[in-house]
């Protein structure tokens, strides 16, 4: 029991961080660039067709 505890607070702490560790993907305009700056309206939900 105590080992699916901590599976499921691992999947659940640990997934966020680790997508947002991933600079450079811009899918929201709060995301950061690979070098470090804000996407802003580069990102894809501010784009046509973006996601």
């Amino acid at each position: 029991m105590r080992a699916a505890l901590i599976a499921l607070f691992l999947i659940a702490v640990a997934a966020p961080i680790a997508t947002s560790a991933f600079a450079g993907n811009c899918d929201t305009a709060s995301d950061r660039a690979s070098d470090g700056s804000r996407c802003g309206d580069r990102a894809a939900d501010r784009r046509d067709g973006g996601r």
